[in-house]
This record gives C-alpha cells, sequence and structure tokens, in this order.
C-alpha cells in the first residue's frame, strides 16, 4: 500500500518537538507543533496549510515568526488550531511587528481555540493588517477539521496548563489495482487522482471520466480501485502522567500507525516527571503496547539524558514490546 501520509520530526528528540506530515500527491503539508523551523526548507514551509499547536510554551511555538515570515506574501490561507488563548497568544505574535505595508498582500491566518465543548475562531488578515476579527463559536465534539481524505481529531489533556493531543486519520484508503487497469487497457495517470477524489467525495456512478479518448463511468471505473483501512497517525507531548490523562490517551490513538510520543524522563525519576508534568519513557511505551498501535517514535527528551539516550529508547521499546 503507498502511503496517503509521510510524517517526520522537525528537529532532533533533545530540540523542539514539531512533526511534519507531508500529504503525497498534493502540494501541501501539516504541522503538529510550532518550535524551532529553521531545518525546514522554504519550499517544504510553503506546503503549510493547517498548524495544530499542543500548547504555547516556547519549545511548541517559538517557531511562529519563521512560518509567518515564509507565507506572508501566500495567498493560500494558514490555519492554526490550539487549546485555550491561543487566539490570544498569535494576537501578540502579530502585534509585535508594525504592519503598514501590507495591505495588497493576500495572507489571511485563521486561529481556532479549542476549549472543551466549543471552538472559537479569530481571522488576522493582511488586507486589514492584522487587526483580530471574531468569528462565530463552534461547537466541539472531538473532531477539528474534516475533509474528504482525512479527518483531525483532539483531546484536551493536562500538563499543568490545558494541551492538546492530535491524531490524523484517513477516512480510508484507496488503491489501484494496476494489472487490471493494464487489463482493461487503462494508463496510470493523473486521471486516477480525479478517480480517487470521486470516490472519496461520493460522487454519483453517472461521473464521467475522459480516459485515453475513452468516455467512462464512476461505475465503470470502481472496479479498478480496492478500500482498505487508511492511515493514522498521533501526535502526544507535555502530557502529564496522571491516570486520568493516560485514560483519555489510550483510547484516543488506539490503532495509530505511529505514535509520536514525548518520553522526557526516565522511569527512575518519576518523581521528577510528576513535578514537572512530562511522561516516562515506560508510561510512553505502555501507551503505545495498550492503544495497539503499530509504531512508537518517541521524542522530546529531558536535556539531563544527552549521553543516554538510549536509556529512554530501552525503556519505551520494553514496554512497548510487552
Amino acid at each position: 500500500m503507498k502511503p496517503s501520509f509521510h510524517a517526520r520530526p522537525v528537529n532532533g528528540p533533545f530540540e523542539d518537538p514539531c512533526v511534519y506530515v507531508r500529504i503525497l500527491r498534493e502540494k501541501r503539508a501539516l504541522l503538529f507543533d510550532l518550535g524551532y523551523m529553521g531545518r525546514l526548507e522554504l519550499g517544504n514551509l510553503l506546503k503549510i496549510t493547517d498548524v495544530f499547536v499542543t500548547h504555547m510554551h516556547m519549545d511548541h511555538f517559538a517557531g511562529f515568526d519563521t512560518v509567518l515570515r515564509g507565507v506572508l506574501k501566500r495567498d493560500i490561507p494558514l490555519r492554526i488550531f490550539g487549546p485555550e488563548n491561543i487566539i490570544q497568544c498569535v494576537e501578540g505574535k502579530l502585534k509585535g511587528y508594525t504592519w503598514n505595508l501590507i495591505k495588497d498582500y493576500p495572507l489571511k491566518i485563521d486561529v481556532f481555540e479549542i476549549n472543551e465543548d466549543s471552538i472559537s475562531h479569530a481571522g488576522f488578515y493582511a488586507e486589514n493588517s492584522f487587526r483580530k476579527a471574531m468569528h462565530p463559536t463552534m461547537i466541539f465534539d472531538g473532531m477539528i477539521k474534516k475533509e474528504p481524505l482525512f479527518k483531525i481529531q483532539g483531546v484536551l489533556l493536562s500538563h499543568q496548563i490545558p494541551v492538546m493531543a492530535y491524531s490524523l486519520e484517513e477516512e480510508f484508503h484507496i488503491n489501484i489495482n494496476k494489472a487490471l487497469l493494464t487489463e482493461k487497457e487503462l494508463p496510470v495517470g493523473p486521471w486516477l487522482s480525479d478517480l480517487k477524489k470521486a470516490i472519496r467525495e461520493g460522487s454519483s456512478d453517472d461521473t464521467i471520466f475522459e480516459v485515453d479518448n475513452k468516455t467512462l463511468s464512476l461505475k465503470d471505473l470502481k472496479e479498478v480501485a480496492t478500500i482498505t483501512k487508511g492511515q493514522k497517525i498521533s501526535y502526544v507531548m507535555d502530557m502529564a502522567p496522571a491516570d486520568e490523562n493516560i485514560e483519555k490517551i489510550i483510547p484516543f490513538v488506539r490503532g495509530s500507525d505511529i505514535l509520536f510520543c514525548e518520553a522526557y524522563f526516565l522511569e527512575k525519576d518519576r518523581d521528577r516527571a510528576e513535578e514537572r508534568h512530562h511522561l516516562t519513557a515506560a508510561i510512553a511505551g505502555r501507551i503505545a503496547r495498550e492503544a495497539n498501535v503499530g509504531s512508537l517514535e518517541i521524542m522530546h527528551f529531558s536535556p539531563k539524558y544527552r549521553h543516554c539516550a538510549d536509556e529512554l529508547y530501552n525503556e519505551a521499546m520494553r514496554e512497548f514490546k510487552g
């Protein structure tokens, strides 16, 4: 199965946690957390359409300026999602600059602040010098964003302050049967993307496709596509090792193909983990095992383990593999 998403950390495990998710076959990417962005080339940065921030501590939010500078003249909107106070924090960042020469720029920034049962929406648009404009509040029922290709869900946790964990899930995956294409004398080409889009959007069976000088309906073509389970990627950072958090996060990340999870401390330093509201590597491994995830990638390590990072990996993997 060719994946729809390719996810990778932007930085090393002792640096700011950020995961960049490229949506393959589209000129588009998603970003989870907004720390140091210096390693992202401008071409990759320009693909970012949606940013999902766990919380606004500096190591998760300091890269806002880098992203803003990169997309400032872009006509594709930038959407930012996060927990309580993210609207205020974005507004504060934007107020740190003078914007008298940008009224002809097309950039629109929409910020979505997620609370227990509602999502507040603020717009900051270059044409108005990024003055805040509030939009109607929406209901939050766990769903943050839904498109034909994927959905983003979130859950509120505690890090002494509210933090968000996120999951990116493909609604279903579409595999193309190349042997059947050959049998039907149909070429591989861009039309297959249109076919997949029509299937995802539930288009009518009589939708017409022009393929290699042939006129075919969606009904004629559906048999070359096989529907399978979609990808799921989850992202969990800066979560206190409290039972309430763990009981929430296990069902939330269940069945993920990959779980990106913090492992800030070793279990031998559990007291320190509780004091600082972070997970241990052992807890990260246990969450992954009990949630039956396919792969666990731990990140966001305390600097105190810089010379013994293997201990964190080994502890997490022992718990994960059981």
